[in-house]
């Protein structure tokens, strides 16, 4: 029982250990270079009004659900580009089965008689979901470049220019892809979750994708918000739905193509945070299960890529970034027995190794934090344990889909429902609908309720013991997972 629970415990700490030590030495390279970094993304424009004349051709390209909140509002954004009428035009792909339709119906139709050139591509099934959604649109292209926008994206009406003409962002006829910043707009002041949740992503948008563009790993596109070179989608073999995320694993078959994709920085697009905690497990469950998909797809390719991708470890770590949920789970499952039964001062060796996962993910929200507020207040604190206890408390969330993405290719692609704005309620009541779309509880919550409770029993196991002191990483997990689920039952769940 002991050479067991140590082998076990022993893995899941030296895994462990190897996520956080990819995580500072990127941190490492980012506050090293800093200035160096923010240099390459204040970027000065290389166009001028004048050469709109010969602007590039650009498809933009709407993937819509079930959207009737934001279908209307990302139409209207999409044709107010300050960019040649003719030079670009908009498909509006929708999937919809309810009242989203009519309402992208009666949009294109004033739009078509204003002068835009728009397409209402409906398809009555959702065969390969987004993905599928996207080819068949980017069939009926004559474009150069594709943009690509969700329904709860706003790009402001310059975003065309400054990508395609203001910046050298295509310059290089290897870019296959520019990818702006995801923002929030006041996520912060709405709510502590929304507050949170824009922490936990502004991670990857503030530190993370910068500084890999900066060392040279490979640029990832993030599904929305950024314009595609059309030869680059082809040659790579084109949008793929055996995974959900299908981003991923365009931006790496394009790497493994010789494509390069880049990150704007100084580029925002305002999008919607998950309005509720169900909401934010849903999209959490999906691009955990793609990234599973993603890596049992890829990682071969990646690994025996040669000097076409730099640094192929770095890669697949990126690839396998979800799998830190299991270890989690596996750590938490495993900690009660590790206590009684694992030699006191391996388990010290041990836990050096696992606290390393600590110190990494605070240090990452201390910088990600100071990346985006000047003046620091106890809000600041308070933000980085709330991202902490929402980080761990993912981990049962996250290690279904990681299970799921590991044994099925493919499969639905469950849309993260939007909330309407309280003002909008009664407007979307006058469309017909019932209520604000909203998500059932996912049976991960009664498995959350189920793994808390193993907590609170695995604390009084080791008082009984005389391991009080140890008992309290138990109480931690449990009071992650409990605030996971006091937010699934919260008011206006969506």
């Amino acid at each position: 029982m002991s050479l067991l629970i140590t082998t076990l415990y022993g893995f899941a700490a030296f895994s462990g250990a190897a996520f956080a030590f990819v995580e500072l030495r990127m941190l490492g390279r980012f506050l090293t270079h800093r200035a160096e970094i923010r240099a390459r993304m204040a970027r000065v424009p290389v166009g001028t009004a004048d050469t709109m004349s010969g602007a590039p051709t650009v498809t933009i390209q709407l993937p819509l659900y079930n959207e009737r909140t934001a279908a209307d509002r990302i139409i209207r954004a999409a044709a107010s580009q300050e960019y040649p009428r003719e030079r670009f035009d908009i498909q509006v792909l929708d999937d919809s089965t309810d009242e989203t339709t009519a309402i992208v119906e009666r949009v294109v139709e004033q739009l078509q008689a204003d002068g835009v050139r728009i397409e209402h591509i409906h398809r009555n099934h959702r065969l390969g979901y987004k993905a599928g959604a996207l080819a068949e649109g980017l069939a009926r292209s004559e474009s150069d470049f594709v943009a690509v926008f969700d329904a709860d994206f706003v790009p402001e009406p310059t975003f065309l220019h400054r990508l395609l003409v203001e910046s050298d962002a295509f310059e290089d006829p290897r870019v296959a892809f520019v990818q702006a910043r995801w923002a929030w707009g006041r996520a912060d002041d709405e709510s502590w979750l929304g507050a949170t949740l824009a922490l936990l992503l502004d991670r990857h948008f503030q530190v993370q994708k910068p500084v890999r563009e900066f060392v040279g790993n490979v640029t990832t596109f993030n599904g929305s918000g950024g314009i595609w070179r059309r030869a680059a989608i082809d040659d790579a073999g084109g949008w793929a739905s055996d995974t959900l995320t299908e981003d991923l694993d365009l931006s790496y078959r394009c790497a493994l193509a010789g494509w390069k994709g880049r990150y704007l920085h100084d580029v925002m697009v305002f999008n919607e945070l998950p309005g509720h905690m169900r909401a934010f497990k849903v999209q959490q469950r999906r691009w955990s299960k793609g990234n599973a998909q993603c890596l049992r797809k890829l990682t071969r390719r990646v690994m025996s890529a040669g000097a076409i991708v730099e640094d192929r470890w770095d890669e697949a770590f990126m690839l396998a970034g979800y799998a830190i949920h299991p270890l989690l789970l596996a750590s938490l499952l495993l900690w009660p027995w590790a206590v009684v039964y694992v030699d006191r001062t391996l388990f010290w060796v041990l836990q050096g190794f696992m606290s390393l996962g600590i110190v990494a993910a605070l240090i990452s929200f201390f910088v990600t934090l100071r990346e985006r507020e000047a003046d620091w207040r106890v809000g600041s604190l308070m933000k980085i344990g709330a991202g902490l206890c929402v980080g761990m408390g993912l981990m049962v969330n996250n290690t279904v889909g990681q299970i799921q993405g590991l044994l099925s290719s493919g499969g639905e692609f469950v849309r993260t429902p939007k909330l309407a704005p309280p003002h909008e309620d009664a407007a979307i009541a006058a469309m017909g609908a019932d209520t604000p779309y909203t998500s059932p509880l996912h049976w991960t919550f009664f498995a959350e309720i189920l793994v808390m409770a193993y907590c609170v029993a695995g604390a009084a196991f080791l008082v009984q013991e005389g391991e009080a002191l140890w008992s309290l990483a138990m109480v931690f997990w449990a009071a992650c997972l409990g605030l996971m689920v006091q937010q699934q039952v919260a008011k206006r769940a969506a």
